[in-house]
């Protein structure tokens, strides 16, 4: 794994940074190969099953996605958003709704049925994962929810920067 190199200062917390770093790898692949395992049961895409993840969390948070600020999230173009939307309907994960207050925006929600099936899927994870847990400090608990919140922050600007930097001029653009 790539671990984090460029870090200066004293050896224990350059070795510490690493380790999270490191530790964090790990479960960003472990949990993909695992929503992976979800995707293919039911027929989904990578880009489907993050979709259905954005606009539920969205949903969660009373905040309806649209589907310009699901293209965003997704890095998509519009087109590629729609047919995604168009796919994730016609299985009937997701519907757009109009919103009541502004007719022309829509907005995505999630179907119940589609909820049901990731909440029997997840729902395991979430209790073996507490399980994990069991031994630690609420305390303790808290800042690794802190530091996995700051280490996905960097991940995101890592991400946006790679996004918004142009290919090398001998290197085409990919179609």
């Amino acid at each position: 794994m790539l671990a984090m190199r460029e870090q200066t200062g004293p050896p224990e917390r350059v070795a510490a940074l690493d380790e999270v770093a490191r530790a964090l790898q790990v479960s960003a692949v472990e949990s993909d190969v695992f929503v992976d395992v979800f995707a293919r049961a039911h027929h989904l895409g990578r880009s489907d099953l993050n979709a259905i993840m954005w606009i539920a969390a969205s949903a969660e948070q009373g905040r309806p996605l649209t589907a310009g600020e699901l293209a965003g999230r997704l890095g998509l173009g519009a087109s590629a958003t729609t047919s995604l939307i168009d796919r994730l309907e016609a299985v009937g994960h997701v519907e757009r709704v109009r919103d009541p207050r502004d007719r022309r925006r829509l907005t995505l929600s999630m179907n119940d049925t589609a909820l049901a099936m990731a909440r029997d899927f997840f729902q395991p994870l979430g209790r073996r994962m507490a399980e994990a847990l069991t031994d630690l400090p609420t305390e303790d608990l808290l800042v690794a929810a802190e530091v996995i919140r700051r280490m996905t922050g960097a991940i995101v600007a890592s991400r946006e920067a790679a996004r918004s930097e142009r290919p090398p001029a001998d290197r085409p653009e990919p179609r």
